[in-house]
């Protein structure tokens, strides 16, 4: 199969993208993709994150993470009724090269047919192609980062944490991966916790009021759902029944009297 160049493709560091802080002077949490490997249906990001916050065990480290890694960290903060009513960045789309590749071996199987200009020359147009989509790819991983690490609440997210710093595979999906994140986790140091809650500042009253709103407001919005279903299934077998019954008088309507005579 034809590729461009090596069998692995790389992407070294180059400004492919603007840091997003959403006017935050201050952000001492700072994150880049500082390189990726595409293999087959894979691409491995190198997450590099370099800090000054007391949270993190050191102050710059790297994490090689897989997409379905970035859509389980963006599962959990979607998922996590804590955060009702913050908007959650979305989650990067998965890497499609098939296209692309498919292209570049259909050219590759017709080489021969090609003068070697004509086909050199779609080989670079194919390979420019390649790397634009996965710069891009590369790019709207880096940019999700980035726009948890500049939220004031996400940024404090542990599992945001865990996804920075955890040096191993996280193998999101397995019971193993959850006590091995949960043993990691424990591991942070108690002086770090501490200063880490000290920093935070007390929580504003109206916002925990609004919040408590969304929570409550969530809650009764499903029980609503759950019965409005209720009530519909009910509709739908009294509106079952009355076709039957139409149907019954109907056919009654339209009975000869003689045969209805013996009834009467």
């Amino acid at each position: 199969m034809l590729a461009p160049e090596n069998s692995a493709d790389t992407l070294n560091k180059e400004p492919h993208t603007d840091m997003v802080d959403l006017n935050d002077t201050n952000n001492d949490i700072r994150i880049d993709i500082s390189d990726a490997l595409s293999e087959k249906d894979k691409v491995k990001f190198t997450v590099h994150t370099k800090t000054t916050s007391p949270i993190f065990q050191e102050s710059e480290f790297n994490v090689t993470r897989l997409h379905e890694e970035f859509i389980w960290l963006h599962d959990r903060c979607n998922e996590n009724e804590e955060y009702a009513g913050l908007i959650i960045p979305p989650a990067p789309p998965r890497p499609d090269f098939d296209s692309s590749r498919s292209k570049l071996q259909k050219l590759s199987d017709s080489e021969g047919s090609l003068t070697r200009e004509e086909y050199e020359k779609m080989k670079q147009e194919l390979e420019a192609e390649y790397l634009a989509m996965f710069k891009k790819t590369v790019s709207m991983h880096e940019v999700f980062l980035q726009r948890l690490a500049a939220h004031p609440v996400l940024r404090n997210d542990s599992n945001f944490r865990i996804f920075l710093e955890y040096k191993e595979d996280l193998s999101v999906r397995g019971k193993n991966t959850k006590e091995q994140i949960s043993g990691f986790f424990k591991t942070l140091t108690k002086t770090a916790d501490e200063v880490f809650l000290a920093n935070q500042k007390e929580s504003d009253e109206f916002f925990e009021r609004q919040k408590q709103f969304l929570l409550t407001y969530n809650t009764k919005i499903k029980d609503t759902t759950t019965a409005a279903d209720k009530i519909t299934r009910t509709q739908k077998t009294v509106s079952d029944t009355y076709i039957k019954l139409s149907s019954c008088l109907n056919t009654l309507a339209i009975s000869d009297k003689n045969d209805l005579s013996k009834y009467f």
